[in-house]
Protein backbone atom coordinates (compact mmCIF):
# COMPACT_ATOMS: atom_id res chain seq x y z
CA UNK A 1 0.00 0.00 0.00
CA UNK A 2 1.43 3.46 -0.78
CA UNK A 3 1.31 6.50 0.79
CA UNK A 4 -1.78 7.76 -0.47
CA UNK A 5 -0.70 11.73 -0.20
CA UNK A 6 2.43 11.13 -1.34
CA UNK A 7 4.25 12.47 1.42
CA UNK A 8 8.07 11.66 1.19
CA UNK A 9 10.19 11.00 4.33
CA UNK A 10 13.88 9.89 5.23
CA UNK A 11 14.83 6.22 5.86
CA UNK A 12 15.94 8.07 9.43
CA UNK A 13 11.89 8.90 9.93
CA UNK A 14 11.21 5.26 8.41
CA UNK A 15 13.04 2.89 10.85
CA UNK A 16 10.72 3.85 13.87
CA UNK A 17 7.58 3.10 11.84
CA UNK A 18 9.07 -0.17 10.53
CA UNK A 19 10.03 -1.06 14.36
CA UNK A 20 6.39 -0.44 15.18
CA UNK A 21 4.47 -1.73 12.39
CA UNK A 22 2.72 -5.02 12.54
CA UNK A 23 3.17 -4.96 8.97
CA UNK A 24 5.85 -5.60 6.49
CA UNK A 25 6.82 -2.41 4.85
CA UNK A 26 9.86 -1.00 2.97
CA UNK A 27 10.63 2.48 1.73
CA UNK A 28 11.18 3.54 -1.63
CA UNK A 29 12.14 6.88 -3.22
CA UNK A 30 11.19 7.97 0.61
CA UNK A 31 7.40 6.12 0.45
CA UNK A 32 6.23 3.61 2.43
CA UNK A 33 4.85 0.43 1.03
CA UNK A 34 3.17 -2.02 2.66
CA UNK A 35 3.78 -5.53 1.53
CA UNK A 36 1.64 -7.90 0.36
CA UNK A 37 1.60 -11.81 1.94
CA UNK A 38 2.56 -14.07 -0.59
CA UNK A 39 1.98 -17.10 -2.18
CA UNK A 40 3.68 -21.31 -1.94
CA UNK A 41 5.58 -20.29 -5.27
CA UNK A 42 6.84 -17.25 -4.19
CA UNK A 43 8.24 -18.71 -0.52
CA UNK A 44 9.36 -21.64 -2.61
CA UNK A 45 11.68 -19.55 -5.17
CA UNK A 46 13.10 -17.81 -2.31
CA UNK A 47 14.05 -20.40 -0.54
CA UNK A 48 15.23 -22.09 -3.15
CA UNK A 49 17.69 -18.92 -4.23
CA UNK A 50 18.62 -18.19 -0.60
CA UNK A 51 20.02 -22.19 -0.48
CA UNK A 52 21.91 -21.87 -3.65
CA UNK A 53 23.87 -18.86 -2.32
CA UNK A 54 24.14 -20.25 0.81
CA UNK A 55 25.96 -23.07 -0.56
CA UNK A 56 28.22 -21.49 -3.01
CA UNK A 57 29.24 -18.38 -0.66
CA UNK A 58 32.83 -18.24 -0.32
CA UNK A 59 34.59 -17.56 2.85
CA UNK A 60 33.88 -14.02 4.43
CA UNK A 61 30.52 -13.95 2.44
CA UNK A 62 27.05 -14.82 3.59
CA UNK A 63 23.73 -15.41 2.05
CA UNK A 64 21.03 -14.19 3.62
CA UNK A 65 17.11 -14.50 3.34
CA UNK A 66 13.98 -11.69 3.27
CA UNK A 67 14.71 -10.99 7.24
CA UNK A 68 17.80 -9.16 6.16
CA UNK A 69 17.62 -5.63 5.14
CA UNK A 70 19.39 -3.56 2.19
CA UNK A 71 19.71 0.31 2.85
CA UNK A 72 20.21 2.81 0.04
CA UNK A 73 20.19 5.82 1.55
CA UNK A 74 21.32 8.10 -1.41
CA UNK A 75 17.88 6.84 -2.80
CA UNK A 76 15.83 7.05 0.63
CA UNK A 77 15.39 3.23 0.07
CA UNK A 78 15.08 0.39 2.37
CA UNK A 79 14.09 -2.92 1.27
CA UNK A 80 13.60 -6.62 2.10
CA UNK A 81 15.02 -8.42 -1.35
CA UNK A 82 13.84 -12.04 -1.35
CA UNK A 83 17.77 -13.03 -1.04
CA UNK A 84 20.88 -11.18 -0.47
CA UNK A 85 24.55 -12.20 -0.90
CA UNK A 86 27.16 -9.90 0.61
CA UNK A 87 30.80 -10.13 1.57
CA UNK A 88 30.63 -7.15 3.76
CA UNK A 89 31.83 -7.31 7.16
CA UNK A 90 28.82 -6.92 9.53
CA UNK A 91 28.20 -7.64 13.38
CA UNK A 92 26.26 -10.31 14.20
CA UNK A 93 23.66 -8.24 15.19
CA UNK A 94 23.10 -6.07 12.00
CA UNK A 95 19.97 -5.61 10.61
CA UNK A 96 20.97 -4.55 7.14
CA UNK A 97 23.40 -4.60 4.53
CA UNK A 98 24.68 -1.51 2.96
CA UNK A 99 26.96 -3.09 0.26
CA UNK A 100 25.78 -6.73 -0.94
CA UNK A 101 27.14 -7.98 -4.29
CA UNK A 102 23.81 -9.99 -5.20
CA UNK A 103 20.23 -8.80 -4.67
CA UNK A 104 17.48 -11.38 -6.12
CA UNK A 105 13.68 -10.95 -5.63
CA UNK A 106 11.33 -13.28 -6.67
CA UNK A 107 8.01 -11.41 -8.85
CA UNK A 108 4.46 -11.65 -7.72
CA UNK A 109 1.55 -10.10 -9.70
CA UNK A 110 1.96 -7.19 -6.65
CA UNK A 111 5.50 -6.94 -6.50
CA UNK A 112 6.27 -7.44 -10.61
CA UNK A 113 6.52 -3.02 -11.41
CA UNK A 114 7.92 -2.35 -8.40
CA UNK A 115 11.00 -4.99 -8.26
CA UNK A 116 11.30 -4.23 -12.26
CA UNK A 117 11.45 -0.75 -11.94
CA UNK A 118 11.77 1.38 -9.22
CA UNK A 119 14.10 -1.69 -7.09
CA UNK A 120 15.99 -1.99 -9.98
CA UNK A 121 17.21 1.48 -10.61
CA UNK A 122 17.77 1.68 -6.54
CA UNK A 123 20.19 -1.70 -6.51
CA UNK A 124 21.83 -0.56 -10.08
CA UNK A 125 22.75 3.23 -7.73
CA UNK A 126 24.88 0.76 -5.38
CA UNK A 127 28.40 0.45 -6.61
CA UNK A 128 28.91 -2.60 -4.64
CA UNK A 129 26.07 -4.62 -6.10
CA UNK A 130 27.18 -6.52 -9.39
CA UNK A 131 23.92 -8.82 -10.26
CA UNK A 132 20.00 -8.32 -9.73
CA UNK A 133 18.74 -11.31 -10.13
CA UNK A 134 14.71 -10.94 -10.94
CA UNK A 135 12.31 -15.08 -10.89
CA UNK A 136 8.80 -15.23 -11.76
CA UNK A 137 6.41 -17.16 -9.71
CA UNK A 138 3.92 -17.42 -11.76
CA UNK A 139 6.15 -19.07 -14.91
CA UNK A 140 9.49 -19.80 -15.54
CA UNK A 141 11.08 -16.97 -15.88
CA UNK A 142 14.43 -15.41 -14.59
CA UNK A 143 15.86 -11.53 -15.65
CA UNK A 144 19.53 -11.05 -14.35
CA UNK A 145 20.96 -7.84 -14.39
CA UNK A 146 24.48 -7.41 -14.53
CA UNK A 147 26.98 -4.65 -13.97
CA UNK A 148 29.94 -4.47 -16.38
CA UNK A 149 33.34 -3.54 -15.85
CA UNK A 150 32.60 -0.01 -17.18
CA UNK A 151 29.77 0.76 -15.31
CA UNK A 152 26.64 0.34 -18.10
CA UNK A 153 23.92 -2.88 -17.18
CA UNK A 154 23.27 -5.96 -19.48
CA UNK A 155 20.19 -7.94 -19.14
CA UNK A 156 19.81 -11.72 -20.20
CA UNK A 157 16.55 -13.67 -19.75
CA UNK A 158 16.54 -17.86 -18.58
CA UNK A 159 14.07 -19.66 -19.47
CA UNK A 160 12.91 -23.44 -19.43
CA UNK A 161 15.90 -25.49 -20.69
CA UNK A 162 18.74 -23.29 -20.01
CA UNK A 163 20.66 -22.16 -17.01
CA UNK A 164 21.96 -18.34 -15.49
CA UNK A 165 25.79 -18.02 -14.31
CA UNK A 166 26.19 -15.66 -11.29
CA UNK A 167 29.34 -14.02 -11.17
CA UNK A 168 29.66 -12.67 -8.14
CA UNK A 169 29.43 -16.25 -6.79
CA UNK A 170 31.06 -18.32 -9.36
CA UNK A 171 27.33 -20.36 -9.38
CA UNK A 172 25.22 -21.85 -12.72
CA UNK A 173 21.60 -22.58 -11.76
CA UNK A 174 19.86 -25.09 -13.89
CA UNK A 175 16.41 -22.84 -14.69
CA UNK A 176 14.43 -25.98 -14.62
CA UNK A 177 16.28 -27.33 -11.15
CA UNK A 178 15.23 -23.89 -9.81
CA UNK A 179 11.20 -24.44 -10.48
CA UNK A 180 11.19 -28.15 -9.67
CA UNK A 181 9.37 -27.80 -6.44
CA UNK A 182 7.45 -24.84 -7.57
CA UNK A 183 5.91 -26.31 -10.95
CA UNK A 184 6.41 -30.40 -10.85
Amino acid sequence: MQDPFGTRISISEFLPILAQSEHRLELIDGVIIAQAGGTIAHARLADAVYRLLHGAAAPGCMAYSSIMSVEIVARETHVFPDATYSCEPVSPRATMLKAPKLVAEVLSPESARRDRIDKLEAYQSVPSIGEYLLIDSRRVWVCLHRRNNDDTWTTSIHETGSSVTLRSLDLTIDVDALYADVLG
